[in-house]
């Protein structure tokens, strides 16, 4: 019998290996550095030898606890096996962008081991440690160093082992390719999978502080940088062939032993109480099992998924529901809610703090004698994950333990919520992470675990659940709305002299989980931070600071580039307007107001690779023809990373369509791990940001998300994608610490495209998205 590995890299047949792995284990000797010898297949199986044979929730003793990881020691982070083959082992995960690949450059290049021998496991929590979530831009950053100082431990471990056995001193050997070789001694050589034997090498190399502060192996002496050969290259992905040929095993392809599937019935208004169930029929739906009810969280349970969805349907849970009651399921009427056209009053009025972001000068008393005054306001909507697959989580609960699958960024934070919602120790729950089509940012993948295990721990046996589109368009976490005012001053020379940007913006931290606010336990309120409004010019008078709000009645939680994709959209665009107001070319006026050298230099790489020629916005006045071409600019210092990014655009001056055609990045995030993969990332970045700038927008009646499907909520596609995506990396060098990457060129899109379309057309866009119904109406008025 041959079963998919759920916890697999790529997805391969992997046997079921019961006894007979752990009696496989003991006569080949590969019980080592705590993992298996399975080939290249070792780094896609999992490294649970102190577990049970039987790992499911009901086969292990009350009594036993599932293992931790101690990172302390060097088979917290690598695994060398008898074939020559290694695994890194990884708390961060992966979500499309490539950075544990880029983990794994960084740990092959210190170790000096072949990049194609060396393999991932992530996330799991019985097999890695909690490096912190894979947020943030912050893989490479915080967890590249971690992963660098326990791999330069590990090579001089297998140094001194070396030296043990030759009788000669560390420092007359040298390592390459896997290979330990006497220095001129022909033929005197042992590979590390040789040198290690099938020996348990359990060494200390140190670790003190927490995730993303955790500092590892401190006294590991590093590489030269001179000498990197893998660091700085681009290597293929080791996943993307199983994803291309459809053999990678996603979430949604996860099966496990006896598992049932679950649907969850939601409340019609978003605060809905549950009033009445029946049960009317539903049994005799094939392969129906039970309903499971606690308090306002209502599900059901079946042998297929098919059944399951059928119950849920005649509960109440599809798409075309008229109102609370036309299910089987009763629901209390709610309508709470602020509707789409009134989230922008609904933000203003809820009770704030302000928090002074920069405050210098006397920004009022310019504003009165300024030559010329103007003023803004920015409107960003709320804004859905649009994962194209559907969340999906399988549960094991039993009454002392409890296994979960899913594709969470933050499988650890994910072990001590579950843990808490189902009132059971840390160290007995186990999250086994799985990357699921459609991960990235907080999305539903979270909340979706919950729901599998409140349904497991009713049922009594492992349920998978998977949501519906209408799910997940209208239960994931939103992003939320923005409200910014901006007021600027210029001087007779159309000088700069005065700067106003504040901000209103409902809460960040409102990231509980959805299934245990229904059941009346609510776990798994996380603060993220502020949301990013940055002051970057060096203005003589500026006044910028956030107001952060209250709830808003729906769950939110920060999508790709947290806030500064709309803050970044009203600094820019306004300068953008100061610039056009004094008839000055938009480059130079940014310059003009800028100190700091990588600002400087990414928007002059930029400006160089498109061809930049000097002129004031829209200086050549209205263009005859239907379509209007245009050019913007707009930078941002995002995380310690410096990005400017140029774009040509099409504005069709009947239908009011935008068109971009050519997009130039120049991105500062200093070394480089894969340039190939830098660029992906960046490509990703620049596309889902114009979608997010031309389509995407929530809407809501008073009860719930209206748009629930891709016709209500449309996302880019591919005909829209720029015919070109150009891209320059600067301070690519060692002597510069690796910043973030997964996020900063997502900041400067919707500026860029604003400003390139008043470059089209002449008039000003300030309320996100740019659909051509907007662009219509804001020409009819100009």
């Amino acid at each position: 019998m041959t079963t998919r590995h759920p916890d697999a890299l790529h997805s391969i047949e992997l046997p079921d290996f019961g006894a007979s792995r752990r009696a496989f284990l003991k006569a080949s000797g590969g019980l080592v550095l705590g993992f298996s010898l399975f080939g290249p297949a070792a780094a896609m199986t999992t490294r649970r030898d102190e577990l049970p044979l039987d790992t499911s929730v009901a086969a292990m003793s009350n009594n036993n606890a599932f293992p931790s990881v101690d990172p302390a020691k060097l088979n917290a982070w690598i695994a060398i096996h008898p074939d020559n083959t290694a695994t890194l082992f990884t708390g961060k995960v992966e979500q499309g962008n490539g950075a544990p690949n880029a983990l794994l450059q960084i740990a092959a290049e210190e170790l000096d081991f072949p990049y194609d021998r060396f393999f991932l496991v992530m996330g799991s929590t019985t097999e890695t440690v909690d490096q912190g979530p894979s947020y943030g831009s912050m893989a490479v950053r915080y967890a590249g160093p971690q992963i660098q100082h326990a791999a330069a431990a590990g090579r001089q471990v297998l140094l001194d082992m070396a030296s043990q056995q030759f009788g000669v001193p560390a420092d007359k050997l040298t390592a390459a390719a896997g290979v330990i070789t006497v220095a001129g001694a022909a033929g005197k050589s042992v590979t590390y999978g040789e040198l290690v034997g099938g020996k348990r090498l359990d060494v200390t190399i140190g670790a003190s502080g927490k995730t993303f502060g955790m500092k590892v192996a401190p006294d590991a002496k590093l590489k030269d940088p001179s000498k990197y050969t893998v660091i700085g290259t681009s290597v293929p992905r080791k996943d993307i062939p199983g994803k291309v040929t459809g053999q990678f095993t996603f979430m949604q392809d996860v099966k496990v032993p006896g598992m049932l599937h679950g649907r969850v019935v939601r409340p019609y208004g978003i605060q809905s109480q549950l009033l009445s169930v029946d049960e009317t029929g539903l049994k005799d739906i094939p392969g129906f099992v039970q309903i499971v009810r606690e308090r306002n969280f209502l599900g059901v349970v079946a042998q297929t998924e098919w059944g399951a969805i059928q119950a849920a349907q005649k509960l109440g849970s599809k798409l075309d529901r008229k109102g609370p009651n036309d299910g089987l399921a009763k629901w209390s009427d709610w309508n709470g809610l602020a509707a789409t056209d009134e989230v922008w009053d609904a933000v203003r009025k809820a009770a704030g703090k302000a928090q002074s972001v920069a405050k210098h000068g006397d920004v009022d008393k310019a504003l009165k004698v300024a030559a010329h005054r103007f003023k803004a306001t920015y409107l960003t909507p709320f804004e859905t994950h649009g994962s194209i697959g559907p969340e999906c989580a399988i549960a094991d609960v039993s009454k002392d333990k409890a296994i979960v699958w899913g594709g969470t960024q933050m499988p650890h934070q994910a072990q001590r919520d579950l843990a808490e919602l189902l009132g059971l120790p840390v160290d007995k729950v186990e999250v086994r992470w799985v990357e699921a089509a459609g991960q990235y940012g907080r999305n539903g993948l979270e909340h979706v675990m919950a729901d599998a295990a409140i349904m497991s721990r009713a049922a009594g046996r492992p349920v998978r659940v998977q949501w519906m589109r209408w799910d997940s368009h209208g239960w994931d976490p939103k992003e939320p709305p923005l409200v910014q005012e901006l007021e600027g001053g210029l001087d007779a020379q159309g000088n700069v002299t005065a700067w106003r940007h504040h901000m209103w913006v409902p809460t960040f931290s409102d990231t509980r989980l959805l299934p245990s606010e229904l059941i009346g336990k609510p776990v798994g309120t996380v603060n993220l931070g502020n949301a990013a409004i940055g002051y970057e010019y060096t203005f003589d008078n500026a006044d910028v600071s956030s107001h952060n709000e209250g709830r808003v009645g729906v769950i939110t939680a920060w999508m790709r580039a947290p806030g500064q994709f709309e803050t970044t959209l009203a600094m820019e665009a306004f300068i953008d307007e100061l610039a056009a107001a004094g008839k000055q070319d938009p480059l130079e006026f940014r310059l003009k107001y800028l100190k700091e050298p990588r600002a400087i230099g990414v928007l002059k790489a930029a400006a160089k690779l498109y061809g930049w020629q000097p002129r004031a916005a829209f200086s050549a006045g209205k263009q005859s023809g239907r379509k209007a071409k245009g050019r913007g600019i707009a930078w941002v210092n995002r995380d310690d990373s410096r990005v400017a990014t140029i774009a040509d655009v099409e504005v069709d001056q009947q239908t009011g369509e935008i068109r971009v055609v050519r997009v130039v990045v120049a991105h500062d995030n200093g070394l480089v791990i894969s340039p190939d993969g830098m660029r992906n990332q960046i490509e990703g970045n620049i596309v889902q940001s114009i979608s997010r700038t031309l389509h995407e927008e929530v809407s809501f009646d008073h009860a719930h998300v209206t748009s629930r499907d891709w016709a209500s909520y449309p996302i880019l596609r591919f005909h829209e994608i720029p015919d070109r995506i150009d891209i320059v990396l600067v301070n690519n060098d060692p002597k510069f610490r690796s910043t973030g990457g997964g996020e900063p060129s997502t900041c400067p899109t919707a500026a860029v495209i604003s400003n390139a379309v008043y470059d089209a057309v002449g008039v000003r866009l300030r309320q996100r998205p740019f659909r051509p119904e907007r662009v219509k109406a804001a020409m009819s008025k100009a």
